[in-house]
């Protein structure tokens, strides 16, 4: 992974804009155009510049279970649910309805949308498609892990293989590698949830470097009928700031 790239993926088109209604204003967003007509929206913003309330004019409100939450985590929420928002305008829809959350926390989708939504205490992230053209999406965004103890890496990887492969080949260290692998595992958990409707472990999905330019990531276990070991996705990655690493999961509808 080139680090001085600000994103990997294949973008069909980027811009980076303050949008002009009150909450946007004081938040910069970018936006990116993906391929199947899928768009993602970014905000930057600063936990002590922003109040819960600053969000009503989007129509965006805590739900219950949030209203009495700590303040990082009800603007991670909101902010997550802003950019969803934006993504949903650029599909066209004048008044996008709200995403709410299900009692496993995942947001609850329109039935025409698949999305995904991913958050750190500076950064949140949305991408949205039309189900007519995408099956699934899954987006994460991690902080860089401090220290790749054995403890860690036995949780997250499949062995030490999985690794080094992902560091040799993608030139980054080994945090940096254990945090890509770790983040690739959460995007596909999200891609697939919503079909597969159950948790499983890190070690039943391997993640694959070839070369410095292309990310797999493979199921080394059975799930389910339609989850089969050897079901193999793309995995996007891009490290928006030195610190943070954001991965992606799109598989289009054939």
């Amino acid at each position: 992974m080139d680090k001085t790239r600000k994103s990997g993926y294949n973008v069909l088109e980027s811009t980076n804009t303050r949008v002009p209604m009150t909450i946007r204003n004081q938040v910069p967003m970018s936006a990116n155009k993906l391929p199947h007509g899928a768009f993602q929206w970014t905000l930057s913003f600063n936990l002590d510049q922003l109040q819960a309330d600053h969000f009503l004019v989007e129509g965006l409100e805590l739900p219950s279970n949030l209203r009495y939450a700590v303040k990082k985590r009800q603007i991670e929420f909101l902010c997550g649910r802003l950019c969803a928002k934006a993504c949903m305008e650029n599909l066209g829809y004048e008044a996008p309805p709200l995403i709410p959350t299900g009692e496993d926390r995942a947001p609850i989708w329109p039935a025409e949308l698949v999305g995904s939504i991913s958050h750190t205490d500076r950064l949140a992230t949305a991408v949205v498609g039309r189900a007519t053209q995408i099956e699934s999406i899954g987006i994460d965004i991690e902080r860089v892990i401090a220290e790749a103890t054995p403890q860690l890496i036995k949780h997250i990887c499949c062995d030490l293989d999985e690794l080094e492969g992902v560091r040799d080949a993608q030139k980054i260290s080994r945090e940096e590698a254990l945090t890509l692998i770790f983040s690739g595992k959460e995007s596909l958990y999200k891609a697939i949830y919503p079909q597969l409707r159950r948790f499983y472990g890190f070690q039943a999905a391997r993640v694959k470097a070839f070369g410095s330019n292309r990310l797999k990531i493979m199921l080394v276990t059975d799930l389910s009928d339609n989850f089969e070991e050897g079901t193999s996705w793309d995995l996007q990655s891009r490290m928006p700031s030195a610190d943070l690493i954001e991965t992606m999961v799109l598989k289009p509808r054939l």
